[in-house]
């Protein structure tokens, strides 16, 4: 007679499957001018800091020491394709990239992932924030029972003639969010990235919409200038657990070459708990 399976060791291998399968590690990094230096990029920043090839390599190995273990991760500050790809090789993910249309500094930003069970059904940059946001992503998942969106934003700077532009930027981004949710309710949206803001609003986010996953760390320093500039919003049937930061190992105050093969922002990552009735939409 075939030997019975222990109910309740069969309860715990089910509830553990459960648990694994609704949990996100995401995490969004600021490479500080990520720019292969065999390649001429559009803009001046990598002219102005350009590194020598073994810098480079070290960037990457350094780089991709930070975000270990994460499975979606936005990037800022890199310099296209070739960067984004060379870091998801270090790191064991897959890259993902769109051309951006920000000529004046040549930035532009990725994403990359490692979601077994998952698919990206599209990666692309969306025309609703086409014309406002220069530096964006827009990236579509689903497995059997999940459906997300990761919109990865690098924002101007909110200073002189460009705070007007920054204001746009978050009221179009706030819009979006707005009619993503509306359409689609079931559907996990997070956005990350570099905003280049100082704002809080406890309860709320910066867009107005969604749960800041920096607000359960009160909103600690992700750059070197003590900001908390790097900021990850999550909307939809999901919770923030576990949120960190991680910095490059150098003091306050490190000397330029080694901030240059590391950044000058700090890794802010969490783990999406996603709620048990979450269902995907077809």
């Amino acid at each position: 007679m075939p030997r019975k399976f222990p109910v309740t060791l069969l309860l715990f291998v089910l509830a553990t499957a459960v648990s694994v399968a609704a949990e996100i590690k995401v995490a969004t990094l600021n490479c500080f001018l990520l720019f292969d230096p065999r390649i001429e990029h559009r803009g001046k920043l990598d002219e102005q800091q350009r590194m020598s090839l073994a810098q480079y390599n070290e960037k990457l190995s350094n780089l991709a020491s930070l975000i270990r273990g994460y499975d979606v991760v936005g990037l800022q500050e890199t310099g296209g394709r070739a960067e984004v790809d060379a870091l998801a090789a270090k790191a064991g993910m897959q890259g993902l990239w769109v051309k951006g249309n920000d000529t004046a500094t040549g930035e532009e930003v990725g994403l990359l992932y490692k979601l077994p069970g998952w698919r990206v059904t599209s990666a692309s940059r969306t025309p609703e924030l086409d014309r406002i946001l220069s530096k964006h992503l827009l990236v579509e998942m689903q497995n059997s029972d999940h459906r997300a969106l990761f919109l990865v934003i690098h924002l101007i700077r909110p200073i002189d003639n460009q705070l007007a532009k920054h204001h746009q930027q978050l009221e179009a981004i706030k819009t979006w969010m707005r009619y993503q949710h509306a359409t689609h309710p079931g559907w996990l949206i997070v956005v990350l990235g570099d905003t280049n803001s100082t704002l809080v609003e406890r309860g709320s986010s910066l867009f107005g919409f969604g749960v800041e996953a920096g607000e359960s760390i009160d909103f600690q320093p992700t750059h070197l200038n003590r900001s908390a500039y790097d900021r990850m919003v999550l909307l939809g049937p999901g919770t923030w657990h576990n949120v960190e930061i991680k910095a490059p190992p150098y003091d306050n105050r490190p000397p330029a070459a080694l901030k240059r093969v590391w950044t000058d922002h700090f890794r802010l990552g969490g783990e999406i708990i996603l709620n048990p009735s979450f269902r995907r939409e077809h």
